[in-house]
């Protein structure tokens, strides 16, 4: 993996308002649009039936409109007519899909898309940014501004998303669609356009004509055309799903056109009802146990989890997917809505419990882990909801007794230990703890299975001792005062129970007879804000910052007013209001505060503009403000930012200025590694090994004190390099501790990458053997990933190796 940070000319680099989408290239100029029309992998009367309409789509990907909504009634193809548009975009377009369900939160959404920048930067598509992120969101936000390429975002099923959570996600769209190279496709059953306000394309996908239905019908050796195809037409609605599906069970099931409508008009069913159970019909029984499984998930869910729990069998899987039973996004299975409600009403009630009570657990085998480690690809906060969720399926005490029913909700999980930062640091043991956990797990389950009424009977039991334990410390609670509770929820913080550390607080608010109460209610808010935060709760937390502002301008406190200025301003840079936040900080700005307040405000500015020449007189700024009192990690987050933005305008000797002043602010941090980092990669970059071997040495020895395995991995690949060609002893010391950090830290792109750099290294020194068990290594994890391009590379180095010593010497070091 080339791990080089981001450096690139400022012409290219430079994204300012007055660039549009047409200011970069999405679709290939070499491409004949009319060719889409006549052929490709889609079906050739699906392509009939929409010429029209991907004419429109084609013609999105040409004009400066952001945002473009598909939408059709179900089965319709409208993600067909997309994915066979696609094949017009220019092979430098990253294309981001994500598939939502009613499960999906932002954060979801979010965490795939992270997965897939990571795998574009091992394949050397695009780079990491350099720019350091406090926060998961921001993260995601530096790969989306930094990428000099078009960016298409698909958001596939978009009805799916309940209510709730579609704010927070449709903030995130409004705030891609500022961004010049990136374009977004909304695939939907709905009209949804009217939620947004944002000049765009709309394409209907409509049913199949009758003419192109009959000709379908015809293609496919159906011979009966005439009332017995109006009749099927008037059931399926020409709509190409049920179309295609009642060819398919027909074919299978080798029924004539008036076998099928006969057995139809025999089940008493509507149409759809009876379409669907003939479908899920072709289930045999050993397969039933992952239809089971799937029909009470309600997200995808990986092939690779599968395997482990042993109901992964490839050639019956190919079978319901080519027959449209199950469907695929990525490398993860699920089982379409309008299956489900069917396939539940089979599954016997002790079966079910068993299954929601293994789902429990299985999402208390990945809460605890990093997202990439997790073989659920799912935030914490979206499996803590699916814990939720299934639990009320399993029987528990049906009366408990809680004096304040409206604190429950702040206690729900309180007693977590994982922060819900997507930064936390965790341990290889419990990643080794999962893989133990899941393999002991099983979801085959038979209807006359013994042990349900065990089963029932722990969960009971287990439900009364948590409940007798909650009442008590409930109980405890309303005994302390004001300050008790104001120390113990900073207790609660401290070890990352946010949750249980609100309540605490929201107890605190009530104390108003205590004669401490004005004292602490600024920290109370404060504090009860920033825990909201920590759980991304964003509308609380900014609703306590609000509480706390009014206090302190009541108060006549300028400094901590417009510190609560700043914290809101936060809330609304990382929920994509970038406008309201840039607002804040001009007041801020104007107003007399602290240099510390200062820089932080101008630090934020310059992350909110749109060019790096707005960026640069941003920190401009803020170095005036630069003075001993000033907190020591503020200082060292400036110059680090500063030294990027100067590198970016190609001011190196500035640059590496102020990196170094980022080394010398005597703080020990994730910045000053950074800084050294990118000094090392700028003079690596120059040609000056010797010092570009320094600094990459000094990075990892502050790495390793801090804690930063990340850190450690890059530069441990990094000085592998470096030495490879003239020290190659101490290369594979470096290669070698690159691969244990990887494994260390779970990462199956860092595994690939250092495995085949290993196996690049043995290789060009003729050590066969290593260079192919290395390559082995790599490929059994790539090929999981559903990579072609990324395996195709491994595949070839296994080639060349066989190439070289021949098909006898090749099967000995093949084993």
């Amino acid at each position: 993996m080339n791990m080089q940070l981001f450096k690139i000319n400022l012409q290219k680099n430079v994204k300012s308002i007055n660039i549009t989408c047409m200011d970069y290239q999405f679709t290939d100029t070499g491409v004949d649009k009319k060719i889409l029309l006549k052929q490709g992998s889609i079906n050739p009367f699906l392509l009939e039936n929409n010429t029209k309409q991907i004419n429109a789509v084609c013609n999105f990907f040409e004009n400066d409109k952001p945002l473009l909504f598909i939408n059709g009634f179900m089965g319709t193809g409208k993600t067909s007519i997309l994915e066979h548009c696609l094949s017009i975009l220019n092979s430098e377009c990253i294309v981001l899909r994500y598939q939502c369900f009613e499960t999906t939160i932002l954060d979801d959404i979010l965490l795939n898309f992270f997965q897939e920048f990571k795998e574009l930067v091992s394949l050397g598509k695009i780079e990491a940014p350099k720019t350091k992120s406090e926060n998961f969101i921001q993260k995601i936000n530096s790969y989306f501004e930094s990428i000099n390429k078009p960016i298409l975002v698909i958001l596939n099923s978009y009805e799916e998303i309940l209510k709730i959570n579609k704010t927070e996600i449709s903030d995130f769209i409004k705030h891609l669609c500022k961004i010049p190279n990136v374009k977004i496709a909304i695939i939907s059953k709905t009209q949804i356009s009217s939620e947004f306000e944002i000049p765009s394309e709309k394409v209907t996908i409509l049913a199949l004509e009758k003419s192109l239905f009959e000709k379908y019908l015809r293609s496919e050796n159906f011979k009966q055309i005439g009332p017995f195809t109006d009749e099927l037409y008037k059931h399926t609605r020409g709509y190409f799903f049920y179309t295609n599906l009642s060819m398919k069970i027909m074919k299978i099931k080798n029924l004539s056109i008036i076998d099928f409508l006969d057995a139809y008009s025999k089940s008493f069913l509507s149409f759809n009802d009876f379409i669907l159970r003939e479908a899920l019909s072709l289930v045999d029984p050993v397969s039933g146990h992952l239809l089971r499984f799937l029909t009470i998930m309600r997200h995808p869910v990986s092939i690779k989890l599968l395997q482990t729990l042993q109901l992964y069998d490839e050639e019956r899987i190919n079978y319901f997917l080519q027959n449209s039973i199950f469907a695929k996004f990525k490398d993860s299975l699920y089982l379409e809505s309008y299956y489900k409600e069917i396939s539940e009403n089979s599954i016997p009630d002790n079966v079910k419990i068993k299954i929601h009570q293994g789902c429990v657990d299985l999402y208390n085998t990945q809460l605890p882990l990093k997202p990439l480690e997790r073989d659920l690809l799912l935030s914490r906060q979206t499996m803590r909801n699916e814990i939720e969720y299934h639990s009320m399926f399993i029987p528990q005490k049906p009366i408990l007794t809680i004096p304040d029913i409206s604190q429950e909700a702040n206690y729900t999980q309180y007693s977590e230990q994982a922060q819900d930062t997507q930064e936390i640091s965790q341990t290889i043991d419990a990643a080794e703890d999962k893989d133990e956990k899941i393999k002991k797990m099983s979801f085959i389950f038979d209807e006359d299975e013994l042990g349900v009424l065990d089963t029932i009977a722990d969960s009971i039991k287990n439900y009364i001792s948590f409940s007798d334990k909650r009442k008590q410390e409930e109980k405890e609670d309303s005994k302390l005062t004001l300050v008790e509770l104001v120390n113990k929820a900073k207790q609660e913080e401290a070890a990352f129970n946010y949750r249980h550390a609100t309540a605490l607080y929201q107890k605190a608010l009530l104390q108003k007879n205590d004669e401490e109460y004005y004292t602490y209610l600024p920290d109370i808010y404060t504090n009860i804000a920033y825990d909201y935060q920590q759980l991304s709760n964003w509308y609380d937390a900014q609703k306590y910052y609000e509480m706390a502002k009014e206090f302190y301008r009541s108060a006549g406190d300028t400094e901590n007013y417009n510190k609560m200025k700043y914290n809101i301003a936060n809330v609304y840079y990382m929920t994509f209001k970038k406008d309201k936040a840039k607002a804040l900080l001009s007041e801020i700005e104007k107003d007399n505060v602290s240099g510390e307040l200062k820089i932080k405000t101008y630090n934020m500015l310059a992350s909110l503009s749109n060019d790096v020449a707005s960026s640069e007189k941003y920190y401009e700024k803020a170095v005036e403000f630069a003075e001993d009192n000033v907190n020591k990690l503020v200082l060292a987050e400036l110059y680090y930012k500063y030294a990027n933005v100067l590198e970016d305008l190609d001011d190196e000797d500035s640059a590496i200025e102020y990196y170094k002043k980022c080394i010398n602010s005597e703080t020990e941090s994730e910045y000053m590694s950074g800084a050294l980092s990118n000094i090392a990669v700028m003079y690596d970059e120059m040609g000056d090994r010797e010092l570009a071997v320094k600094y990459y040495k000094q990075s990892q020895k502050l790495d390793k004190t801090i804690g930063n395995l990340n850190g450690i991995y890059t530069t441990s690949m990094k000085l592998g390099e470096i030495y490879s060609a003239k020290e190659p002893d101490i290369a594979v010391k470096y290669y070698n501790k690159a691969l244990t950090i990887a494994k260390q830290l779970n990462e199956t792109f860092y595994i690939i990458s250092a495995s085949t750099a290993l196996g690049d290294f043995y290789f060009n020194r003729r050590n066969d053997k290593m260079a192919y068990d290395n390559y082995k290594i790599a490929y059994n994890l790539v090929k999981d990933t559903n990579n072609k391009e990324n395996t195709d590379k491994i595949e070839n180095r296994i080639k060349d190796i066989k190439a070289r010593i021949g098909e006898e010497r090749f099967k000995e070091i093949a084993g």
